[in-house]
């Protein structure tokens, strides 16, 4: 009878300088019980880990759907069904960050609060933790990460933190602050990051992202990824070789560039390349997008 290998388990840390205060712990194919006092707030999300939790004098089941939230300097235990080995991530959040996040979003925030220990994770969260884990590689654009992030706190602190909810901003800065982060990343290069964008807008990070994607229906990672793939469209068109073209314009590898490129323009790079009349056209196209983005900024300052 063959006998059957277990996959080995991984555990492993991963932070980015541009978002202190933050760290993703992944945990795959373990088996292990947890025993532990946390040094952050934290929330685990289990994929394929079952089993159970003891913390604060009860036990609760953790399976799949459901988020387990902890505070720091409590002692926990978690224990995985009997024979049984699963996947987890965890989103650790020091002090400071999740009272500046809270404090975007509520009024009082003496001390942060879970609404619950074990709580229902919505779709819309996992979908948000999913993307800032993407984003917690080498090569990601600080811009990419800080929006990410700021995108998930904001669900985090309205479904899962206890709290009254703030008064909602007057929205006449933010439409003179978001044409200011415009031209800020159409003039400021690639390594424009959220802090700056929303120092520029006068706005906080929360508030400049917000209104930033209510205006104009994209991110600003979105609208920098945009801006970089026109320079990346016109070196192509120049005769570069792609690899060039993608070290010239930060991306980690020409893959990375080729995933952007095709999300953006439709083709592949080396496939726009071989059609001129279509590049052309998709040129006269942006330059209206801009004229008609222009006109409405000054509109409304």
């Amino acid at each position: 009878m063959a006998t059957v290998v277990q996959p080995k388990e991984h555990i492993g840390y991963r932070r980015s300088a541009v978002l202190p205060g933050l760290e993703i712990l992944d945990c795959y194919n373990s088996a292990r019980e947890w025993a532990l006092v946390s040094y952050a707030y934290a929330v685990s999300f289990g994929t394929t880990w079952s089993g159970t939790a003891h913390y604060r004098g009860r036990t609760g089941d953790i399976e799949a759907g459901i988020a387990f939230c902890n505070y720091p300097d409590e002692a926990l235990v978690g224990s995985p069904l009997p024979g049984s080995a699963g996947s987890m991530n965890v989103l650790l959040i020091h002090d400071g960050l999740l009272r500046e996040w809270i404090t975007e979003y509520q009024r009082r925030a003496a001390r942060p609060e879970w609404r619950g220990i074990f709580q229902r994770m919505r779709p819309e969260l996992w979908a948000k933790f999913q993307r800032l884990s993407d984003s917690f590689v080498p090569g990601s654009s600080p811009l990419r990460v800080q929006s990410d992030a700021t995108e998930l706190a904001e669900t985090l602190v309205r479904t899962f933190v206890a709290g009254e909810a703030d008064v909602a901003p007057n929205p006449a800065p933010a439409i003179r602050g978001t044409a200011r982060m415009r031209e800020c990343l159409s003039e400021g290069g690639f390594d424009v990051d959220l802090d700056t964008l929303a120092q520029v807008a006068g706005l906080s990070k929360f508030h400049a992202l917000r209104a930033f994607k209510r205006r104009y229906g994209l991110t600003p990672y979105a609208y920098q990824m945009c801006l970089r793939i026109r320079v990346v469209r016109a070196l192509l068109l120049q005769g570069m070789p792609p690899a060039e073209v993608a070290a010239h314009c930060g991306f980690g590898d020409q893959s990375h560039m080729i995933r952007q490129f095709k999300r953006v323009i439709g083709v592949t790079p080396t496939r726009f390349a071989r059609s001129k009349a279509h590049a052309h056209d998709a040129d006269r196209a942006i330059q209206r997008a801009d004229v008609k983005l222009a006109r409405g900024d000054r509109r409304r300052q």
